[in-house]
């Protein structure tokens, strides 16, 4: 698997992650139970990569290559996937 770097700022990535994990928040109480933990598990990990780029503590591409491992561990759970790409 190819993976395209971002042209995102850290700022404006951790913008987009927000805006894409803040819905996440409905399905904590999901009647399922699986949802419901990759919905926190997901959250939660997508959370700590802003906050470590919003420090500058990581660079956008390494992120993002976070999030493709966040992605694949809540994969299992049916949660829809965070992306690193914002569309035009």
């Amino acid at each position: 698997m190819a993976i395209t770097p971002t042209t995102l700022t850290a700022t404006e990535l951790a913008d987009h992650l927000t805006e894409q994990a803040i819905p996440l928040r409905a399905l904590f109480d999901s009647g399922n139970p699986d949802t419901a933990t990759g919905a926190m598990v997901l959250h939660d990990g997508v959370f700590d990569l802003v906050r470590a780029l919003r420090a500058g503590d990581v660079a956008p591409v390494v992120a993002q290559i976070r999030l493709l491992g966040l992605n694949r561990r809540v994969a299992r759970y049916h949660v829809r996937w965070i992306s690193a790409r914002r569309d035009a």
